[in-house]
């Protein structure tokens, strides 16, 4: 619930004394290669829904991408999600995937 110096700010809420972005928009990418980062972490910065589909890229620059993308959901305090092996959704904070168990694989972060 958002504080009411959050409903001043208009796409912004506090979280845990932070101001963190709402989310906007959900937004596909299919990347090629490691330069898509850039545009791919602007939207995750701006409180966008980030859908990852990894399948297009070869397996050394996927690993780069996975590794940056992973360090900005970190730092935002959002959330990865991983749909299959290939895909995964990045998630600004307070924003939770949730799909039935047959489809959804689970958070990122628990590979144990």
């Amino acid at each position: 619930m958002p504080t009411a110096s959050c409903r001043s700010l208009g796409d912004w809420c506090g979280q845990k004394g932070a101001l963190v972005p709402q989310a906007r928009s959900i937004v596909v990418f299919h990347p090629t290669s490691y330069r898509e980062s850039r545009v791919i972490g602007e939207h995750l910065r701006d409180g966008d829904i980030v859908v990852l589909d990894l399948t297009r890229m070869d397996a050394e620059e996927m690993h780069r991408l996975v590794d940056f993308v992973s360090g900005m959901v970190f730092g935002l305090q959002g959330n990865i999600d991983k749909v299959t092996a290939y895909v995964l959704v990045l998630a600004p904070p307070g924003v939770t995937a949730m799909d039935d168990a047959a489809h959804l694989t689970g958070s990122f972060y628990n590979q144990s």
